[in-house]
């Protein structure tokens, strides 16, 4: 908890003293690219990487897309996922120059590997989905901003012992290199 707590101190204080000195307005323009890398945590899950990309094509709109690794361990299950996940974000509230919240939609594609050891059986193959959720995105200065996510996922697998869904929390936090 220290560490969380730590994390969000320092990237508070970055986002404060970067808008400080950039000394101009940042906000979200037509043709802006974004690169950057997330990880996080999800309810089960042991952990999530991935890396994005985002493309405003106006305003308020842009095109999203994430790959991510996925692995997490229950009682006496485990699994691990490779997804990408394209899609849009909305700005909905810019309330200063630093701070947004977006609300966000993706498709979930992947290949998800499930195994369980009480009943011996293990099950892998392609999965669908639907991501819905929101972030917060902070500018520290406008070539850099973090981005704290959470977003709730539903997952349906055709697997090679047939199909399965599930529904997956997932909460990240990123950092991302913005490109005008």
């Amino acid at each position: 908890m220290k560490r969380v707590v730590l994390l969000f101190m320092i990237m508070f204080s970055t986002v404060l003293v970067g808008n400080i000195y950039a000394g101009s307005p940042l906000s979200h323009i037509k043709g802006m690219h974004a690169i950057g890398i997330r990880g996080g945590t999800g309810l089960g899950n042991t952990f999530d990487v991935g890396v994005m990309y985002q493309y405003h094509f106006s305003r308020r709109w842009s095109f999203t897309t994430n790959v991510d690794f996925e692995k997490g361990s229950f009682k006496n299950a485990g699994f691990w996922c490779v997804r990408a996940l394209p899609g849009v974000e909305c700005s909905v509230w810019h309330p200063t120059s630093w701070f947004y919240l977006h609300l966000t939609g993706d498709v979930n594609l992947g290949y998800d590997s499930w195994n369980n050891a009480d009943i011996g059986r293990s099950a892998s193959g392609f999965a669908l989905g639907l991501d819905l959720g929101f972030n917060l995105e902070f500018y520290a200065v406008p070539a850099l901003s973090f981005v704290l996510q959470a977003q709730q996922g539903w997952n349906w697998g055709f697997y090679n012992t047939g199909g399965y869904n599930y529904f997956h929390p997932l909460f990240s936090l990123g950092i991302k290199y913005n490109i005008k």
